[in-house]
């Protein structure tokens, strides 16, 4: 389910965003922060689990390993809030890496916190895990995930750092552009990041090797092999396949899922893996992911260059922009999976049969705990295990070819989406970038040819707040203080005294001299003193 790994996600982009933005005594909350951790770790967390334990209380697992990874999230994200530890221990790097420095951080911090709290918690739970699963294995049971989340999240952060020179909506364009290349090249690595996130093994079981791969022969999805997912000493029954490429494509099994069910049942599952990959699903979520980065593209682009009212790079802008991404990428992502899953489900009980794929999933049905009540089935990526069930058994028989042609019309309407957004980016795109040439200008000191830039823009564009501004610095820099002047009070007060284009002009004559503390008073309305 999505709730696995939400809280990293709100952590990396928390992260982001948050850090520096409630900072007020940096060293001193840094100080602070570490006392009140070390006393929540070592004094009050331990006495509340020796009073679980005593009591004989043993609480829901999955909503207690939610509590416990939410709260270390919470607690990091707090320290980058008001604290900011990357400006204060690499103030001359943090500007040219503002990303993957403050994340290195939060994902250090993360670990050092999940450590002891893991343990406490397996200490909570131990009365009911395999007595052969010892404190290490369980807290690398729960890093699963965050070892597939952190790498590829990271490497975007990294990403973004180096191309982060120039105006920001700019910026936004060309990450636009590498986003493709970055989720293919994703796809093609995943074999290698589930190798180290699940300490895969090769295969020592001939028999199943060679019925796994005329599963995948008749499910037109040939594989390479078959890798041994290893689950820590935890009953997981799972399987997965992964890999774009024929040479490079595994699938991966459980021993846990192995060792209870049949062969029929297990090559059922293979085949509802396969089945992913067979339908194009990995292409599905590539183009949703594209879809995903140019909504928020268009609407960035949008504010910037019709709205700039509304445009605002605030905590609290920050903050609404985060939720509203994340409730948009629960409520679209899910709703996709579970689609996804269903599929994968059709196929595979037309790969071997709706009898014997039913009976795997009502092994599943059997042994899996229900998803917290509070969690409501439309944030699940997977549906409730008895619908699947009812649908495989009640569904027919429903034809490979049918089910792949299901999957290339909503492919084909995500690619129509997509180029309707890349439409819808063409217009706000053509004004950002026409702003990011007087920008550019600006900042490289050329006043010749920021003056050019700035009589080739649009009438409308030369009201945009961000051009006023840039001008506004290009006057205090070409020594013009009545154009300073007057975009001063065009930006502060919204006076238009003069026009802007006939100033330009003369932009280096000193038409008028002011005061030194009127001259203070406009750099300030300019966010230059």
């Amino acid at each position: 389910m999505i709730s696995l790994f939400l809280h990293l996600l709100v952590l990396s982009y928390g992260t982001v965003n948050l850090c520096g933005t409630l900072e007020f005594v940096p060293l001193a909350s840094v100080a602070i922060w570490v006392y009140l951790t070390l006393l929540l770790l070592v004094r009050w967390l331990p006495d509340l689990v020796d009073a679980e334990v005593v009591a004989g209380r043993v609480p829901s697992f999955i909503g207690t390993q939610e509590k416990f990874m939410w709260a270390i999230v919470i607690w990091v994200l707090l320290l980058q809030a008001v604290a900011h530890p990357a400006r204060l221990m690499l103030p001359a790097w943090v500007d040219a890496l503002p990303q993957i420095l403050p994340m290195l951080i939060s994902l250090v911090l993360y670990l050092a916190l999940a450590r002891p709290a893991m343990f406490e918690m397996y200490r909570l739970f131990r009365p009911i895990l395999d007595p052969k699963q010892s404190s290490s294995d369980f807290f690398r049971a729960r890093m699963t995930v965050p070892i597939l989340f952190f790498p590829p999240i990271m490497f975007w952060m990294l990403i973004e750092d180096l191309n982060a020179s120039g105006m920001p909506a700019l910026v936004e364009l060309k990450l636009m552009a590498v986003a493709p290349l970055f989720f293919i090249g994703l796809y093609l690595v995943s074999p290698k990041l589930f190798n180290w996130a699940w300490r895969a093994e090769d295969n020592d079981n001939p028999a199943l090797e060679e019925a796994i791969k005329k599963v995948s022969v008749a499910a037109e999805t040939p594989v390479s092999g078959i890798k041994i997912w290893d689950t820590f000493n935890e009953p997981v029954p799972n399987a997965a396949v992964a890999g774009l490429s024929t040479r490079y494509r595994f699938v991966y099994i459980t021993r846990y899922l192995l060792s209870i069910f049949s062969a029929g049942q297990v090559e059922g599952v293979v085949a509802h893996e396969l089945g992913h990959l067979r339908l194009g699903h990995v292409k599905t979520y590539m183009l949703y992911s594209i879809n995903l980065i140019l909504v928020s593209v268009v609407f960035k682009l949008g504010l910037i260059a019709w709205l700039p009212g509304y445009y605002s790079e605030s905590m609290l802008a920050s903050l609404v922009e985060m939720l509203v991404f994340l409730g948009i990428f629960a409520v679209t992502f899910t709703a996709l999976a579970r689609y996804s899953e269903y599929q994968a489900d059709a196929f595979a009980a037309a790969a071997t049969s709706p009898q014997i794929f039913a009976s795997g999933l009502e092994t599943l049905n059997d042994m899996l705990l229900p998803p917290p009540a509070i969690i409501p089935q439309w944030l699940l990526t997977h549906p409730m295990i008895q619908d699947r069930i009812d649908r495989v058994r009640g569904g027919g028989a429903s034809k490979i070819k049918d089910l792949a042609g299901q999957a290339r019309r909503i492919r084909v309407a995500l690619l129509v989406s997509g180029v309707i957004l890349l439409l819808a980016a063409f217009s706000p795109a053509q004004a950002v970038y026409k702003i990011s040439g007087f920008y550019d200008a600006v900042q490289a000191g050329n006043c010749r040819l920021a003056v050019s830039q700035y009589n080739d823009l649009p009438e409308w564009l030369k009201e945009h707040p961000m051009v006023l501004q840039e001008a506004g610095k290009l006057a205090v820099g070409c020594g013009s203080p009545l154009l300073a002047a007057v975009l001063a009070a065009r930006v502060s007060l919204g006076v238009r005294v003069v026009s802007v284009s006939e100033i330009l002009h003369h932009a280096g004559a000193p038409e008028v001299t002011l005061d030194f503390k009127v001259m203070q008073l406009v750099l300030k309305s300019l966010d230059l003193w």
